[in-house]
């Protein structure tokens, strides 16, 4: 047994203790929360879930390690990016569909492993270091080591979920987990370390990786932009939470408080933010009302609910009214602090912070042009006013404002340059239909659906988009065929490979035989309308091809081998010409049949003469074989041969060739060097097996090429993802539920 196997066995077997330690803390913990909890029903969860976790704890301990070992045989394969629950990006479509219950659990998941990673960061950073030697790889990979956290939190949770505890219980469970599965697991890996370095298990080394430049993942607030003074992350750090942003969704954020406290909470800051900055001269200028002679009954109730700091910081921070446009805000700070004071209730809140977030995510994403992210900045405004009235932007995909935000974006992303053909007839279009939403009087979606539909018209050329389509539809039907061929090919050479006569010929001609040939059989099966067994006696030449290759065989039938070369030659040149295969190749490899064959003639040497006539790699990567006239149409690209052979491959620093490959949707963006040049293109079709890209310009050049070649380039620099999501709203959005996910795991909202 290999020394990484026994290290996941030991941890395996170590699962049911470590996980019954961390049930104890727990019950320890919830113990201890009933006695200082006051609030009835918290106190009746507690207990509940108290009870549950004492009963099921055996059931716990007994199925977790199963579960772990489960979790660990996911990573044995090539593409070990385990992809689980805890570490998984929460998308805005995934929200939408949970309830109440699923968002509390999703956020105690991300909180465990937040905290467990903290606690347990220099031990795992040294095991990550052993684990990645015993599995072969140079540098660490983080990711790659099974026994990281992720591993241990997505096993309680799918153990948790298996025993059918409720989801509130679970989410329970995890928060009171959390610090005593960062212990054990933090000991846990330090004995595994000094277990591996008394077995003098070598150390991958860490590597600084310079990655291809990408959108900035800095938050509003930051370098770049100025900082709103109010409803800013920095500045309210609950605000902008998972579940809220779930109602806020879900349209349920205005629904009355089931705490009375909470709701009283919510009038006192309302009544707090809705003045001009000076509440001493609003309270002497107006008449006592109910609420202000409540005012001392409200500071005690907001003193236990310990909130009364936070909206006193609120009123600190909020601008004098007078100060206008002299304090440096912008347009869109103005507007946004105007509409926050006039809400009228928490969702028309919240859906202000969401798409201020949401904009200026689009605004500091470098993957587009500056004057691209300027219409975009001078839009927010008009986006503040709308969703104030129409909250159906979130929720809806069509919504006509989303759909002009995702023309923009997407229509941007083509560009990499301001000198780019065509830009600044794009970016005209835009200052047209689009720039003088900013200065309009939002009252309705009518304007946005009127710059959508000019927007769109305007960069819509019919006989264009026709021309472009066909392009793509005749490319994508060239390579859906190769790839067809290609797939019948590699299915032929495995059962080549099975022949004993496989092995008794030179390499040179097992090569052409796996490689070009069984190209030649499949194109003649599927061009083959009878479906015969051997269409064009393609498949009976491999048997006398075989056989005229081995000297020693037809050395005793040289008569044989004379009637046969003419008609094998023959046969050859035709099944290649079939599939367009090139004349110099062909003419190279003819060459070392013939000396194969001229052996025939002379006496046996005592020690068989290697045949040169092949340089390695010079039949090229036959595993996805292209034709020139298919090559052609669809812009393929293939390895060059003197690369293979005379290039020398310079150290790696920038790339991590055992990390997983990137995983394109239709619709993403790339940058690809051609001729020492860099050209955007748009991965407009993936073939149905997804060996094959079609890729496409703005200018409707395609360039096609193999999974293979893709990530070989993409290893070496000379490819780089832009943008792998189909939207870059979606993507903006979805990094405000991530916003709203860290806001989340850093209060208990």
């Amino acid at each position: 047994m290999s020394i990484y196997q026994s290290l996941l066995d030991q941890a395996t077997q170590g699962g049911a203790a470590l996980v019954s330690t961390v049930a104890l803390a727990a019950r320890q913990s919830m113990r201890a929360e009933v006695q200082l909890t006051r609030n009835l029903s918290e106190r009746e969860q507690l207990e509940l879930s108290f009870r549950l976790l004492e009963t099921q704890a055996p059931q716990l301990g007994a199925r977790f390690p199963i579960v772990l070992r489960e979790i660990f045989q996911r990573y044995e394969g090539v593409d070990s990016g385990h992809d689980d629950l805890a570490s998984r990006p929460l998308r805005l479509d995934q929200l939408e569909l949970m309830d109440e219950g699923q968002v509390q659990e999703r956020v105690e998941l991300a909180r465990m492993l937040q905290h467990v990673l903290l606690e347990a960061e220099a031990s795992l950073t040294e095991l990550n270091s052993y684990v990645c030697a015993l599995m072969g790889l140079q540098r660490v990979c983080p990711e790659r080591n099974p026994l990281r956290p992720d591993s241990y939190v997505s096993a309680l949770q799918q153990v948790m979920t298996e025993l059918k505890v409720p989801t509130r219980v679970r989410a329970t469970w995890l928060h009171h987990m959390a610090s005593a599965l960062g212990r054990a697991l933090s000991a846990a890996y330090q004995a595994w370390s000094d277990g591996l370095q008394r077995q003098d298990v070598r150390r991958a080394g860490f590597t600084v990786i310079r990655t291809p430049e990408a959108a900035p993942t800095t938050s509003p607030g930051t370098p770049g932009r100025p900082a709103r003074a109010v409803w800013t992350p920095q500045y309210r750090q609950t605000v902008l939470t998972l579940d809220k942003l779930r109602r806020l969704m879900a349209g349920e954020l205005d629904a009355p408080a089931d705490d009375p406290k909470a709701a009283f909470a919510q009038q006192f800051s309302r009544e707090f933010e809705s003045g001009a900055g000076n509440l001493g001269a609003a309270a002497r200028a107006a008449p006592d009302t109910a609420f202000q002679s409540t005012v001392p009954a409200a500071l005690d109730a907001l003193q236990e609910m310990q909130q009364v700091e936070a909206v006193v910081q609120r009123m600190q921070q909020r601008p004098a009214a007078s100060a206008g446009r002299a304090d440096g805000r912008s347009a869109a700070d103005a507007v946004r602090d105007d509409l926050t004071r006039a809400a009228t209730s928490a969702s028309q809140v919240l859906s202000l912070e969401v798409v201020s977030l949401m904009v200026a995510n689009l605004v500091q994403d470098t993957r587009l042009l500056a004057p691209i992210r300027k219409v975009i900045e001078r839009l927010e405004p008009a986006l503040l006013r709308l969703v104030v009235i129409d909250p159906r932007f979130f929720i809806d995909r069509m919504h006509p404002a989303r759909q002009l935000l995702q023309e923009i974006s997407q229509r941007g992303l083509a560009f990499a340059a301001e000198g780019d053909p065509e830009f600044q007839d794009f970016l005209l279009s835009l200052q047209r239909h689009v720039s003088p939403l900013a200065v309009l009087n939002i009252d309705s979606v009518l304007p946005f659906e009127a710059a959508l539909k000019q927007f769109t018209q305007d960069g819509d050329d019919p006989k264009i988009r026709a021309n472009l389509s066909s392009q793509i539809h005749s490319a994508a039907a060239v390579l859906g065929y190769a790839e067809a061929r290609n797939l019948r090919a590699e299915s032929m050479a495995e059962s080549l490979k099975a022949l004993p006569e496989l092995g008794k010929v030179p390499k040179e001609v097992s090569e052409f035989l796996c490689g070009p040939w069984t190209q030649v059989m499949a194109q003649a099966e599927l061009k083959d309308p009878a479906k015969s067994d051997d269409p064009g006696h393609y498949k009976m030449l491999v048997s006398d091809l075989l056989w005229s290759a081995q000297p020693d065989l037809t050395r005793k039938d040289v008569s044989r081998l004379t009637k046969l070369v003419p008609r094998l030659l023959s046969g050859l040149r035709e099944g290649l010409g079939l599939i367009g295969y090139p004349s110099t190749k062909t003419s190279l490899f003819f060459d070392v049949l013939m000396k194969l064959h001229h052996q025939a003639f002379r006496p046996p040497p005592k020690e068989e003469p290697l045949v040169v006539g092949l340089e390695e790699g010079l039949l090229g990567s036959q595993d996805h074989w292209v034709a020139p006239s298919e090559a052609k149409a669809s812009g393929f690209m293939v390895f060059a041969d003197e690369e293979v052979q005379e290039t020398p491959q310079p150290p790696v620093v920038a790339t991590v060739p055992d990390a997983v490959p990137v995983a394109l949707k239709l619709g993403a963006w790339v940058e690809v060097q051609l001729k020492g040049a860099w050209q955007r293109m748009q991965l407009s079709w993936v073939s149905p097996h997804g060996t094959m890209f079609l890729f496409t310009s703005s200018r409707g050049k395609t360039q096609s090429m193999t999974q293979r070649f893709f990530e070989r380039m993409l290893a070496e620099g000379k490819l780089r993802v832009v943008s792998e999501q189909a939207s870059m709203v979606d993507g903006a959005l979805d990094a405000v539920v991530h916003t709203a996910m860290l806001n989340s795991i850093d209060s208990r909202a």
